[in-house]
């Protein structure tokens, strides 16, 4: 199948696939998702089963406003109104109650549902001539990098998936994930901090899990290339003197290895770059990755949570 800017006509083909319950990939302002009718059990099974997902890995619900949240899930409450105006449509995934229609296929195996309403202009085209939630983890193989363009998720899946181009992705990785089931906590850090929720709500908690919780992309190793990543200091990365080594560095560049790739300094703009730079380094056949530790501030936790997984063995 093709790679597809989102025309009129294209949005057209890809609801067709989707009410027939197939799989669509799309451009978010996150990452690229790989997704399909949230109600429909075999569309479900098809993505976990393209994926090579493990079945208690949940997907994220995406919707286009607050009032489809009713055809999912339980427990919506004033913070979660708050939550909604603050931060929808844009990269924060809303963890509550799944409602008993809801498949637990779709969720993990869990009582719980994850949803977001996206931003991006493409996500929100499919969605509205949809018409209904719109199941979609990354589109990438499970464990891998996440897709940031079109051409990522071709590389994955070649021409078995419908793609709508959207261009890069803004953001570059993926959602923060918020359970509001109990106490407010984060589950998975993203480009939403922990400092911007806390002033929309109130106390939220952290949850720093090495094993695969009710918050999709929460396993222990995940986001990674298939070249061996490992994270250094600057310092050491200023001794690497290796021809078979690519080192990915925001500071001070290594002089003695050819192999090297910078990084921009600002948070921001790093995330946006990171698993572009990741899938460049992958494809250039080295023994070993290096990146270059990130700082430890709160505006680095998400990119420092997404290196840390892919380096784990």
């Amino acid at each position: 199948m093709p790679i597809c800017l989102p025309t009129k006509e294209a949005i057209i083909e890809a609801t067709k696939i989707l009410q027939e319950g197939g799989v669509v990939s799309f451009a978010t302002e996150t990452v690229y998702g790989l997704g399909c009718d949230t109600f429909n059990t075999l569309a479900v099974k098809k993505v976990y089963a393209l994926k090579k997902r493990p079945t208690d890995n949940p997907m994220i619900a995406h919707i286009l406003d607050a009032s489809w949240v009713n055809r999912l899930a339980i427990g919506w409450d004033d913070r979660c109104d708050k939550l909604a105006e603050m931060f929808w449509p844009g990269p924060l995934t809303i963890i509550l109650p799944k409602k008993e229609d809801v498949p637990k296929e779709a969720c993990g195996g869990f009582d719980t549902v994850a949803i977001r309403c996206p931003a991006h202009t493409t996500a929100r085209m499919l969605l509205a001539s949809f018409n209904n939630p719109i199941s979609a983890p990354s589109a990438n193989i499970s464990g891998h990098i996440s897709p940031t363009t079109a051409s990522h998720v071709e590389q994955e899946f070649g021409c078995d998936v419908f793609i709508l181009d959207g261009g890069s992705s803004e953001k570059g990785i993926e959602s923060t994930v918020l359970s509001m089931v109990d106490t407010p906590e984060i589950l998975r850090p993203g480009s939403v901090t922990i400092e911007e929720l806390t002033n929309c709500i109130g106390d939220v908690a952290t949850h720093n899990s090495v094993n695969q919780t009710n918050s999709p992309g929460t396993s222990s190793r995940h986001y990674a290339p298939k070249t061996k990543v490992v994270l250094k200091t600057s310092d050491a990365i200023c001794n690497i003197n290796s021809d078979s080594t690519i080192v990915v560095f925001h500071t001070t560049a290594p002089m003695g290895c050819k192999n090297k790739i910078q990084m921009p300094s600002n948070p921001t703009e790093y995330a946006a770059k990171i698993y572009s730079v990741l899938r460049e380094a992958d494809a250039m056949d080295a023994d070993v990755i290096v990146v270059e530790l990130p700082p430890t501030s709160p505006d680095w936790l998400a990119i420092n949570d997404r290196l840390n997984r892919c380096c784990t063995s």
